[in-house]
């Protein structure tokens, strides 16, 4: 009998703190790559930041559309963070592709218990410095409120992290560098240069 390999979908999982580059390294990859690289646009219930476009970061749904899609098996992964539903539908991932995505460490989780899925966790970690200068700097009204309580949830949320992860440094304010990012992992490496001939 033949063996039948499985395909798994690829999912680059960026997380870490609020402020750390999240959003910003994700945009970018997809920017420089997209013959290689997907962006997963995931559905969230909580209200849209100043900044945030629907369709670019999140897709904002309310909470009874949220139950419904997740009741029906549409989301691959489900979690509440800081009071808010988050999850991805497995429409939203593409095979020939490897899937960028934006996740908090339970959605990586759910991730890696799905046998479809082919996980590699990249924790971004930067200055708390920089991160609150970022925070400030993205959002026109700041609610400092707010910006404190994500920052003191993050310091609890990612205060154990049990699974295996990748850590790239994004120390650099301005501008990213793709072969930087690319070659600080030997498996992210061969993972995108499967896919996209680099120059």
């Amino acid at each position: 009998m033949k063996d039948m390999a499985v395909k798994k979908y690829k999912v680059l999982a960026l997380f870490g703190k609020s402020g750390a580059g999240k959003d910003t390294i994700q945009n970018w990859l997809v920017s420089e790559y997209p013959q290689a690289l997907h962006k997963i646009i995931s559905y969230t219930t909580r209200p849209k930041r100043d900044y945030e476009v629907e369709g670019r970061d999140y897709y904002y749904i309310d909470i009874n559309e949220f139950t419904n899609r997740l009741l029906s098996h549409d989301l691959l992964e489900a979690v509440v963070f800081n009071n808010w539903g988050y999850g991805t539908s497995i429409q939203s991932l593409k095979e020939d592709k490897i899937n960028v995505g934006v996740f908090n460490p339970e959605g990586i989780r759910t991730l890696m218990d799905d046998p479809r899925i082919d996980v590699m966790p990249i924790y971004i970690d930067c200055k708390d410095k920089s991160r609150l200068l970022r925070a400030l700097s993205r959002e026109g009204n700041v609610d400092c409120h707010e910006l404190c309580r994500r920052f003191f949830a993050d310091e609890k949320d990612f205060s154990d992290l049990e699974f295996g992860y990748l850590t790239y440094r994004n120390e650099n304010e301005d501008a990213y560098n793709w072969w930087d990012f690319l070659t600080f992992d030997f498996t992210l490496y061969q993972w995108i240069t499967d896919l996209v001939e680099i120059n």
